[in-house]
């Protein structure tokens, strides 16, 4: 093996101890073991150094880098990614897991297409148990403007990194929705359909605990990066200001939403129109109806791009 190796994990952990060692065996797991692993203890005050310490002596290829005072997940992102060595890179979750194969299939696309950036693959959800609840096929990517498509299992090249720079600490909760954004204004990004992830849903997720401030988090990233998205047509961005609209709503202002549905309108009429009637017929004639009559617009609508 290479002095630098070909793949850069980062892990960020902030008293994740529960299912920390879980996820580092599965990297260990890996068919592919070219790979450093970089843990990036947040200040954690349970078991977690203790654990750390213990892999980083047993596999010379995990280093773990401890904060004095938590950062927060993109700060600790940040702090990896520095140190990491790697000609392609990603990051896991002390709390999810990886197929064996992972690395090594996702190696593989992304070696076999120079043109792309990033690739992302299909994943399964599991429950505390570690039983699979649930299976996710990965969107294509256009649907970035209102849907952080590329899931928890992805690979990207160093040149991404070095472009688009390091993750949004200011905005907490949706730094990875933002990175993706940024990214997508320079790369292409490509949907991988293969099952390569294990990601755990349960109530301690960031996303359980914090739904709201998540949901506020992704309005103010879309809003200050849509201006930049040179990809977007008048469709996408129309999307867009619908999404925003719907995340206004949410928080019941209603004054913005309204903002935000005139920007979709001078974006794409149509579009909103056909959106208005099917929420009427929503309305009318109940839910199960309405994704009768979407389903069969659908099958009608021109193919989506699966890249952008």
């Amino acid at each position: 093996m290479s002095s630098d190796p070909t793949v850069s994990i980062v892990l960020p952990t902030y008293n994740g101890a529960r299912y920390l060692a879980q996820a580092i065996e599965s990297c260990l797991a890996q068919t592919y073991t070219d790979w450093e692993l970089i843990v990036v203890d947040d200040a954690s005050t349970d078991e977690t150094p203790d654990l750390l310490a213990a892999f980083a002596r047993r596999d010379p290829r995990i280093r773990a880098i401890r904060h004095a005072e938590n950062r927060k997940l993109p700060g600790a992102l940040n702090t990896g990614f520095a140190a990491a060595r790697g000609m392609y890179l990603t990051w896991t979750s002390d709390d999810n897991l990886y197929r064996p194969e992972a690395l090594a299939v996702l190696v593989e696309a992304l070696e076999g297409a120079p043109e792309i950036g990033v690739i992302y693959a299909d994943y399964s959800e599991i429950d505390e148990a570690g039983r699979v609840v649930d299976t996710i096929t990965v969107r294509d990517p256009q649907t970035l403007v209102y849907k952080s498509c590329v899931g928890p299992c992805f690979l990207y090249r160093r040149a991404v990194q070095e472009t688009v720079g390091p993750y949004a600490e200011d905005l907490y909760l949706a730094e990875d929705y933002d990175f993706w954004l940024r990214v997508s204004a320079h790369f292409k990004l490509r949907p991988l359909h293969q099952n390569l992830y294990l990601y755990r849903m349960h109530g301690g997720a960031l996303t359980s605990r914090y739904f709201d401030r998540v949901m506020a988090a992704r309005e103010t990233t879309l809003l200050r990066n849509l201006p930049r998205l040179g990809w977007a047509d008048g469709v996408a961005r129309a999307e867009a200001y619908m999404h925003l609209a719907e995340l206004a709503e949410r928080r019941h202002d209603r004054r913005q939403s309204l903002v935000y549905r005139a920007q979709a309108l001078r974006q794409h009429p149509l579009l909103v129109l056909r959106r208005g009637v099917l929420r009427a017929l929503k309305i009318v004639l109940g839910p199960a109806a309405a994704r009768k009559i979407a389903g069969v617009y659908l099958r009608f609508k021109k193919p989506a791009r699966t890249e952008i």
